[in-house]
């Protein structure tokens, strides 16, 4: 189930202003509703820039005032690279900065908010602990969106509070990238679930539906057996990692932008496919969860950007510096390609 976003030209606040949205069947505006973004690591500064942008004051809040002053100064970055690419002008950037309020009390934004946004660290002990808190804490009617890619949540908070926690998966970086997967417990949830892709469209997100939870959701599972595949292929010695990427980014990126997967088949032929499914000279990589390429770069410390140097040498540039050109080059990508990013209707 796929939900479209609204691509009218207006701006995420004129969405809100021309909607009557609820969460739990109360009001939800940017002038009486106040969320929470707890954990300002990777994905935390950008999900509180959409908000911002689209009028809600939000609490971006993390246990670590490093971390939190970090946060804040990706925010910045962020906001200065629209301006910079002139898809914001520097009042608005200047009214969103605005709107973000670095918190370290938890507990009084907590009891302020109307939706809590959990972008923390997958570790089950710390989400439970939050999940409590919110019960505690919050109102009655003070909704949840984990953004968890593996974790099953809904066992991770009390029976009678799992009406009120739906799982809501951005795509780093959050701000730019459109998909937000939707996952609830069961189908008592419908209300929510209907009101939460509301909401994610007035931020001008495309939100697609899953119809049951499952372990790394949907994209997360795809990487993980293309990641099987490519490992082999590299260690095999059939290609090296530049010509996989140049390989990847010259075919399988532009038409999957146009065709999807399953709608490839059909282009293809059912026929055709089924027969290659079949073909017994393609041995299928093995399952291996430590693949030496790996592992090899983990155990020397060659973790990618944060380190300086991963499958590639980025030459002492700087975090910062990386992902700003990588958001730059987004922010292109995504403007060109309009709608087949934003509204990506089957042929």
């Amino acid at each position: 189930m796929i939900l479209m976003v609204d691509l009218s030209v207006r701006s995420a606040a004129d969405r809100f202003a021309s909607q009557s949205l609820t969460l739990r069947g109360v009001p939800f505006t940017p002038l009486a509703s106040r969320i929470v973004v707890l954990g300002a690591g990777l994905m935390g500064p950008g999900i509180a820039q959409v908000f911002a942008e689209a009028g809600f004051q939000v609490d971006l809040c993390d246990v670590s005032s490093a971390a939190l002053a970090r946060g804040m100064a990706t925010l910045r970055d962020s906001v200065a690279l629209k301006v910079e690419l002139e898809l914001i002008d520097e009042a608005s950037a200047q009214t969103s900065l605005a709107h973000v309020h670095p918190c370290d009390d938890s507990d009084g934004a907590i009891r302020r908010a109307a939706l809590v946004v959990e972008a923390v660290t997958e570790n089950r002990e710390i989400k439970s602990e939050i999940y409590a808190r919110v019960f505690r804490l919050g109102e009655p009617q003070t909704v949840i969106w984990s953004n968890t890619s593996t974790l099953n949540v809904f066992d991770l908070a009390a029976p009678e509070f799992v009406d009120r926690l739906l799982v809501a998966h951005w795509f780093a970086p959050p701000q730019i990238l459109p998909l937000v997967e939707v996952v609830q417990r069961d189908t008592a949830q419908d209300r929510l679930r209907e009101e939460s892709v509301a909401l994610l469209r007035a931020l001008g997100k495309t939100p697609v539906v899953l119809d049951k939870f499952i372990p790394g959701s949907v994209i997360n599972r795809l990487l993980r057996a293309l990641g099987r595949e490519a490992f082999d292929m590299i260690e095999s010695g059939v290609i090296s990692i530049e010509n996989l990427d140049a390989a990847v980014r010259t075919s399988l990126a532009p038409r999957m932008q146009v065709l999807g997967l399953m709608q490839r088949y059909d282009f293809t032929g059912l026929n055709l496919s089924l027969r290659n499914l079949g073909d017994r000279d393609i041995i299928d990589a093995p399952v291996n969860l430590s693949p030496a390429l790996l592992s090899d770069r983990v155990a020397r410390g060659d973790l990618g950007v944060t380190t300086g140097r991963g499958f590639y040498d980025y030459q002492g540039r700087s975090t910062s510096l990386l992902q700003r050109e990588r958001d730059r080059r987004l922010w292109q990508a995504v403007q060109r390609l309009s709608n087949l990013v934003l509204d990506p209707q089957p042929i």
